[in-house]
């Protein structure tokens, strides 16, 4: 054998008992870490999560609702949601589109009007803001009228002082404009049609939350505005419902029509900054509304 072979054969025989001196050493020492990472976790014990009892979701008694959550960067989360999209009469929640089209058409609320015997013939609330005709009442006034006492004789007055003409079709149109696809009026009041089977003024929880969101973004004085300052209290209002020590009350809106049934919005806030928009939409009357509202207020802070 030459001394070629000879050398070839001893470095073939060093260089595999050196490849496999390593192969071993590696496997000795992934078996070593391995029993190293899988040891601490031999000891731990598994919860099973499926025996855990889940949040017991509301009994809501209302034709659709909605609660959405809204934090100071914008993000949005539903934290409850019922038929949202579907379209039923919104009775004085109106309103709210009244003033919105007011304070977008009438930049200087100061401005006074004369309240016109048509204002002041409109079937009212019993409580308060049964106008006058004759009577010269602010912009801003009238606006405090009907956002918290629900006057129809202010929000027929504020919809004079734009023209009446056209004053629901600009209604119609901010609906558009805010892609609320399933809302319609057809005046700025909210009162049924005299005929029962004719279409009243309508739209859902989800395009209500839509225009809540603009007027908190755009126009938060019109939330100021419901929570009034004036001489008489109001049985079944958003400042009846109660809400935790760390929350405040941003304002809301509450309406009732028999074909409506009791309707409201309520929006609350809390010390993060993050806002609660809520909406019950068809309940069984002024009272249910506020039970039903509450109802989803204790769910939300559960």
């Amino acid at each position: 054998m030459n001394k070629n072979i000879k050398f070839f054969l001893m470095s073939f025989v060093l260089s595999s008992l050196f490849w496999w001196g390593i192969s071993s050493f590696q496997q000795g020492m992934e078996q070593f870490f391995y029993a190293q990472i899988i040891q601490p976790f031999q000891n731990l014990t598994l919860v099973d999560l499926s025996d855990m009892p889940e949040k017991p979701r509301p009994d809501i008694k209302a034709e659709s609702a909605i609660s959405v959550k809204i934090n100071k960067s914008g993000k949005e989360r539903f934290l409850f949601r019922r038929k949202i999209e579907k379209p039923l009469s919104i009775a004085s929640l109106t309103k709210l589109m009244t003033a919105l089209v007011i304070i977008e058409n009438n930049p200087d609320l100061s401005k006074s009007i004369i309240i016109s015997e048509s204002a002041e013939g409109k079937y009212n609330v019993p409580v308060y803001g049964n106008l006058k005709a004759g009577q010269k009442v602010s912009l801003e006034e009238l606006l405090n009228l009907m956002l918290h006492y629900s006057s129809n004789d202010a929000a027929f007055a504020l919809a004079e002082s734009v023209g009446l003409e056209n004053f629901v079709e600009k209604m119609n149109q901010k609906a558009r404009d805010l892609d609320m696809k399933n809302t319609y009026f057809i005046n700025p009041i909210g009162l049924d049609p005299e005929d029962i089977d004719a279409v009243a003024n309508y739209s859902t929880s989800y395009d209500l939350m839509t225009l809540s969101k603009y007027i908190l973004k755009n126009h938060p004085f019109l939330f100021e505005l419901s929570l009034g300052n004036g001489p008489y209290l109001i049985e079944n209002g958003v400042l009846d419902l109660h809400i935790l020590d760390n929350q405040t009350i941003i304002g809301g809106k509450t309406g009732y029509t028999e074909k409506a049934g009791g309707c409201m919005l309520f929006v609350f806030s809390d010390q993060d900054e993050n806002y609660f928009i809520n909406l019950v939409l068809g309940t069984e009357s002024p009272q249910t509304r506020i039970e039903e509202m509450q109802k989803l207020i204790n769910w939300i802070n559960y």
